[in-house]
């Protein structure tokens, strides 16, 4: 898939443009403020899970409804967070959960009629932990990919956090690419 090509370039590309922050971020700043941030950073698993609930918990509170793009890598990451994403999912316009198709039934990871589920099996996507929310008047764009630990031992990303809408706009159109059938063609950002 040369989208997804396209996306890594992307990623590589824009990390350096953004300073680097570390976990006592999460504890100093408020989430409201996340809509005022720019930052790259190497998170654990805890930390990057905190990123993603204030985007999370920011999309439900919008008094308009966004479009939300997540991946979990595979959906078995997915299902602990499951009635989470039941809660979300009648608060924003449309929500697509990306991962691997690694559970025997791929329909329990589905948790509303505006949730589209796409395979990223077998896709550079597989290393990436993504939360996109995009819409009228709130833009959040988490984007990290997976890295090794020094030790071997647990999950480490790197990645960026942004609220510039024309960032996930870029990433949005660029899943869109990997996936036209399933992932429709972001709204420009003037049109928002």
């Amino acid at each position: 898939m040369n989208a997804l090509r396209i996306l890594e370039d992307f990623y590589r590309g824009i990390m350096a443009s953004y300073p680097p922050q570390g976990e006592a971020l999460l504890a100093r700043v408020r989430p409201e403020a996340w809509r005022q941030l720019a930052f790259r950073y190497t998170l654990s698993v805890e930390a990057m899970t905190q990123m993603s609930h204030i985007i999370e918990e920011q999309a439900m509170q919008h008094p308009r409804p966004v479009r939300f793009h997540v991946s979990f890598q595979t959906l078995s990451r997915f299902l602990p967070q499951r009635e989470r994403y039941r809660a979300l999912a009648p608060r924003v316009e449309r929500l697509w959960i990306y991962g691997a198709f690694d559970i025997p039934n791929h329909e329990e990871a589905r948790v509303g009629p505006n949730v589209t589920l796409i395979d990223t099996e077998g896709t550079g996507l597989v290393s990436y932990w993504f939360v996109i929310a995009y819409g009228p008047g709130l833009s959040m764009c988490l984007l990290a990919r997976e890295i090794p630990a020094l030790d071997g031992q647990g999950r480490f990303y790197e990645g960026f956090y942004t609220f510039e809408p024309t960032v996930a706009y870029e990433v949005l159109s660029m899943l869109h690419l990997a996936f036209p059938k399933q992932v429709p063609v972001p709204t420009p950002v003037e049109e928002l």
